[in-house]
């Protein structure tokens, strides 16, 4: 049996909310990466080994996965995060542009450590080209999402104008980060396929 799809109000426009469900859907993913990690801790601790560059990295990147969770709960339940457009409350604007690069910046870190911790674990396995071409790879996809992460809070000058428009300064033309963005996520798609097929 299908489910009916969102029905109109008397505006003639949907008013559904998918919040719960991104909610859910981030503190679901975190719990399975928490079991991962903390099956991964219990195993380097019961056969008493310490922990290596790729273990640290990993529970960082770890702290960024909660983080990023927490955030999106926040833009949930306080500004109506996950409904149309139309329906998302900005009552301050200022903290919900904040929020939002925030959310950004360390997702876009989360994803680029975890990639870094199973690269690192390559390098124990690895030897001659292939160990350079990895770490080739380490050092070129960290720069190049660094970049990406940092984007919120280069394009603007002052900083502040990317949440205050009425601010004098200057800003990149709205598409600029989208495409730097898209560039820098097809370089960490085909680092990726390259580690993962490697």
């Amino acid at each position: 049996m299908s489910t009916p799809g969102p029905s109109p109000s008397s505006d003639g426009r949907p008013h559904d909310d998918r919040g719960p469900m991104l909610v859910s859907v981030s503190w679901g993913l975190t719990a399975l990466a928490s079991a991962f990690l903390g099956l991964r801790l219990y195993c380097k601790f019961n056969i008493r080994r310490g922990l290596w560059w790729d273990d640290r990295i990993l529970i960082a990147a770890w702290c960024t996965i909660v983080a990023t969770a927490a955030i999106t709960t926040v833009l949930v339940n306080d500004f109506k995060y996950g409904r149309h457009d139309w329906d998302v409350e900005i009552y301050d604007p200022v903290r919900f542009m904040v929020v939002i690069y925030s959310r950004a910046t360390i997702t876009i870190t989360a994803i680029v450590w975890t990639k870094t911790a199973f690269a690192l674990t390559l390098l124990r396995l690895t030897t001659g080209m292939t160990k350079a071409f990895v770490w080739f790879i380490i050092i070129s996809m960290n720069i190049a999402m660094g970049f990406a992460a940092m984007v919120p809070w280069i394009q603007c000058k002052p900083l502040a104008k990317g949440w205050i428009m009425s601010l004098p300064g200057t800003c990149w033309a709205p598409r600029v980060g989208s495409k730097i963005w898209i560039a820098t996520g097809g370089w960490f798609s085909s680092h990726s396929l390259a580690i993962g097929h490697g």
